[in-house]
């Protein structure tokens, strides 16, 4: 049904999936936009939008921005959960409360780190 999104070639996806996502949702409101994460088993976690339809089968019109080609897991974002502000340094984990590090182990071992180049 939605197969005409879906084929359609969204080669500059990348970063459009709140706007792609909010126009296939208008053109098919019995469709519902999320909010979450994307894990692409190549490049990890990535923020990201879709829809669902009735019976919770995941529709990504912009999967073709992953290498996984939608082929990951899909979280959800739980409305009142803290939102990451940033990026770790050290690890690539999500950092919160606008804080640099995740943890302050991390952060120890950056400094490590930058203390020996």
């Amino acid at each position: 049904m939605y197969s005409s999104w879906m084929q359609q070639s969204f080669e500059a996806a990348y970063g459009k999936c709140a706007e792609i996502t909010l126009a296939m949702a208008q053109a098919c409101p019995e469709l519902k936009r999320v909010r979450g994460h994307y894990i692409c088993p190549i490049w990890g976690e990535r923020e990201h939008w879709w829809l669902i339809d009735s019976t919770g089968l995941i529709i990504d019109p912009t999967a073709i921005q992953f290498p996984s080609k939608g082929h990951g897991e899909y979280i959800e974002w739980v409305e009142g959960t803290p939102e990451p502000t940033g990026i770790c340094p050290n690890c690539g984990s999500y950092c919160y409360d606008n804080k640099s590090f995740c943890s302050d182990n991390c952060e120890l071992a950056y400094m490590a780190y930058l203390r020996s180049i």
